[in-house]
């Protein structure tokens, strides 16, 4: 019997769109460093290398990654200057649907979210939108590994056996995969819409109503 439902947040809540990117020239230009639009992909780039490095989410780790990737001498403050930029990154309303697909889980489940991001600001976001109050708490991987790992998983599952929580995600290896190892059950957020065996596939959230 399923007990807690756990969300994934980007691009499965909330969408992420290309043009947050350029949240990075806005925190650069804060700080009055003057950069090129490569320096800028450079800087992308380190972000999306670091947790392949590191499997956590450390400020002060990044920031010096960032530095060794890009061979530059930017300050700590900028990746705070980035994280905080980010935490306004989302659509001006979430699609009603989402709303009374979250009514209808919490009146039976706990719904709790696992996000590769930092925890503070994902919550930040969720508020933005109105929804963090359908949400018990946020776990991150500021304190453990990230998801696919197994670490990830238990964590977010709480006191709850491994088979009474089912994951909610948008990527197939890191969300579903990691989930499905980890003991979970799960549930493919994915736009095409294909038939699997050891997980359900929806290409809208509130097809979770029919699931669970």
């Amino acid at each position: 019997m399923i007990k807690r439902v756990i969300f994934d947040i980007d691009d499965t809540l909330i969408p992420w769109e290309k043009e947050y990117d350029k949240e990075i020239n806005k925190a650069l230009d804060e700080l009055k460093i003057t950069y090129t639009d490569e320096e800028v992909k450079q800087i992308l780039k380190a972000l999306s290398e670091y947790e392949n490095v590191y499997y956590t989410f450390n400020k002060e780790k990044m920031a010096e990654y960032i530095n060794g990737y890009t061979k530059k001498e930017y300050p700590k403050e900028l990746i705070y200057n980035i994280i905080k930029k980010w935490e306004d990154c989302v659509q001006e309303e979430i699609e009603q649907e989402i709303i009374e697909t979250l009514e209808y889980l919490k009146s039976k489940y706990e719904i709790v979210s696992l996000t590769d991001w930092y925890a503070d600001s994902q919550e930040k976001r969720l508020k933005k939108l109105g929804i963090d109050k359908y949400f018990k708490t946020i776990y991150s991987a500021e304190n453990t590994k990230r998801k696919p790992f197994k670490e990830a998983f238990l964590q977010a599952i709480g006191e709850n056996k491994p088979e009474e929580c089912i994951m909610i995600g948008d990527n197939l290896e890191r969300d579903i995969k990691g989930a499905l190892n980890a003991g979970l059950q799960a549930v493919y957020y994915a736009k095409n819409k294909m038939e699997e065996k050891e997980y359900y596939t929806i290409s809208k959230i509130e097809e979770l109503i029919k699931i669970l």
